[in-house]
């Protein structure tokens, strides 16, 4: 193959490249990207909308990425868990959580109390400055997901739209 071919060849596939990493790619990001400004935004709002389920009793909090399914959940870094500290919340790792019978609660395993899961289940850039998120939470047998439309102005991410998903 000729040097001006190989030269072409090149420049096509650097541009097929770039065109695959177009911001505006309606494909969810790995989830290694969603511990971001966006991501930490959705997050923030759920917390926000969380019920007041047992009142008096002391909880714990665990961010999961992604689906939850048969072979577990993606934990958050505790890197990306830290970012939460200023909620004064007890935070924990998701690898920190247990399943007790007999109806399979999900707890910590510190404390043996039920525990809310705060799932990033969905993150995907539609443009520059906008997002689409899905976010879900569960305790005990209660459970609740909201889709989420973020958008980033002046450098700060907020939620300018929401939609409860199911029942």
């Amino acid at each position: 193959m000729n040097t001006h071919m190989t030269r072409r060849l090149l420049f096509i596939s650097l541009c097929l490249g770039l065109a695959a990493c177009d911001s505006s790619d309606t494909a969810p990001l790995p989830l290694n990207l969603y511990e971001c400004d966006a991501g930490e935004t959705a997050l923030r709002h759920l917390i926000t909308q969380l019920p007041d389920l047992n009142p008096s009793v002391a909880k714990s909090y665990a961010i999961v990425l992604g689906e939850i399914n048969r072979d577990g959940m993606t934990p958050a870094s505790d890197g990306f868990t830290k970012r939460f500290s200023d909620l004064k919340l007890k935070f924990i790792n998701a690898q920190n959580l247990k399943d007790i019978d007999p109806d399979h609660t999900i707890v910590d395993a510190e404390t043996r109390l039920a525990a809310f899961i705060l799932q990033l289940r969905k993150l995907q850039s539609t443009s520059a400055t906008t997002w689409d998120a899905e976010v879900g939470w569960s305790y005990k047998k209660e459970f609740g997901r909201l889709k989420l439309r973020i958008e980033v102005k002046d450098g700060k991410a907020r939620v300018v739209g929401e939609e409860k998903v199911g029942t």
